[in-house]
């Protein structure tokens, strides 16, 4: 089972003991897996598609604590998205449906064929009632990418206002939440490690939130050991590249100039290079006598360098 899936099967189980909880929830699910249509008779229908079957069990506990009209509830399989099965839950009673989706401010009295995505701040006035929208949010139409992957959590949604009104309460929560468009949809989504842990947490998933951020402090020490690594390796191969260009440049001075004719100290640098080609400026210096710092050893080379860079023609530089 993924994660996301995890996600949604935990927050379907928090407890709904307040009607303005179950009415933010409803509003949600009405604007992002809620599905409206008209019947032969003009009549307005409403149904709601989810893949999740604790999502379909909630969104069936939330109508039954609406409305006294029946819900059917109908599974069926989609061969195009590897044969998940999908739960499609309807209102039977259509007068209902009128009530339910202008009781959820999604239709309005003076246009019954205007939808509203957007949600008056009226419908949610306490903390409880934004944090039981977004989680309604989330089970609609939500998705979070397993931490050990990446840090990515989205919301789905099928119309621009929706999606910027949804931002306005996530960032309300100070959520940092972003929108932008993928072709039809309009995404809204969070990226932010911590932020993505802050909404699993305010959502009421705090399960999913030990779980979260246990894989990203596995993570987050792999990538620190990594990166760890990856500097003594590169640290590492300059140090023998290093080395190697010393090597050359004292055997080229020990064939044509003569190492008896460099000064001691260079001379001495020189003939400790050759003895230990893997050693580090700062080893080399410990073993002359008197012990020498690692510019110096450094200093030292430097001439090096030059009488070879000489010897090619390249300078005309003197030790």
């Amino acid at each position: 089972m993924s994660f996301s899936k995890d996600v949604k099967n935990e927050l379907a189980r928090v407890p709904m003991h307040d009607m303005e909880i179950v009415e933010a929830e409803l509003a949600a699910y009405i604007r992002t897996c809620g599905v409206i249509s008209l019947t032969k008779d003009l009549n307005i229908g409403l149904s709601f598609v989810t893949e999740n079957a604790p999502v379909a069990r909630r969104i069936v506990s939330v109508l039954k604590r609406v409305t006294d009209s029946g819900v059917e509830v109908m599974q069926s399989k989609n061969l195009q998205l590897k044969r998940n099965k999908h739960y499609k839950i309807r209102v039977e009673d259509l007068d209902s449906v009128q009530a339910l989706l202008m009781d959820s401010d999604f239709l309005r009295q003076d246009n019954v064929f205007q939808m509203n995505y957007t949600l008056d701040a009226k419908f949610l006035r306490s903390a409880d009632a934004i944090r039981a929208y977004i989680r309604g949010c989330f089970l609609g139409a939500g998705s979070i990418t397993a931490p050990t992957k990446r840090y990515h959590l989205e919301f789905i949604t099928h119309d621009r206002t929706h999606g910027a009104d949804l931002c306005k309460w996530l960032n309300r929560v100070q959520l940092g939440a972003k929108g932008i468009y993928r072709k039809d949809d309009y995404i809204v989504y969070i990226k932010e490690a911590e932020k993505i842990s802050d909404l699993l947490a305010f959502m009421g998933a705090s399960r999913s939130v030990l779980e979260f951020e246990s894989a990203r402090v596995v993570k987050d020490v792999r990538n620190s050991v990594n990166r760890l690594v990856n500097c003594e390796t590169a640290n590492l191969t300059k140090t023998v590249d290093a080395s190697a260009r010393q090597v050359e440049d004292i055997e080229l001075i020990e064939r044509i100039y003569g190492m008896d004719r460099l000064k001691e100290d260079v001379r001495r640098v020189a003939e400790l290079r050759l003895s230990h080609p893997q050693a580090s400026l700062k080893e080399l210096g410990a073993m002359m006598q008197p012990a020498m710092s690692r510019s110096g050893v450094n200093h030292r080379f430097k001439k090096i360098r030059a009488l070879a860079e000489k010897l090619r023609g390249v300078s005309s530089e003197r030790v």
